[in-house]
């Protein structure tokens, strides 16, 4: 079984993010080898690309501190297993869900998805005429 923990650092012992979305690393645990693999989390898009990356990779369960809905409805669409692990390290946390003592989510712990994009990202912004437009680091936005 692969296990995918949403972590603020790169190691096991790191603490499971308070955020999904917004944790720093992404740390696949595989059952099978007992090895852990830290990447990085790039962000995400609208349509959780990542996300379904690591589920066509074998990521089944995933362990988190707050999901919002839209992730929540790609992983649950793809029959995947989405835990709450709030305040724990990442090692407590699988501990907790072998022994099956780890929350199963049915919804969302968060009522709307929050974005966070990185100061200089660029954007594309559609205005309410149709038009398309690239932003970024030193453009101003007037709506």
């Amino acid at each position: 079984m692969k296990i995918m923990f949403a972590t603020d650092d790169k190691t096991m012992n790191s603490n499971i993010a308070k955020r999904f979305g917004h944790a720093a690393f992404y740390l696949i645990f595989d059952t099978e080898d007992n090895l852990f693999d830290a990447r990085v989390n790039n962000g995400h898009d609208d349509n959780h690309s990542a996300l379904v990356d690591l589920m066509n990779e074998g990521v089944t369960h995933f362990v988190i501190g707050n999901i919002g809905p839209q992730a929540f409805e790609v992983l649950k669409n793809n029959n995947s297993k989405i835990y709450l692990a709030r305040k724990l390290s990442t090692n407590k946390a699988l501990e907790k869900l072998l022994e099956n003592n780890l929350e199963e989510l049915t919804e969302p712990t968060l009522k709307r998805s929050i974005e966070n994009h990185k100061h200089g990202e660029n954007h594309l912004h559609k205005h309410h005429d149709g038009k398309e437009h690239k932003s970024g680091h030193g453009h101003k936005h007037i709506h």
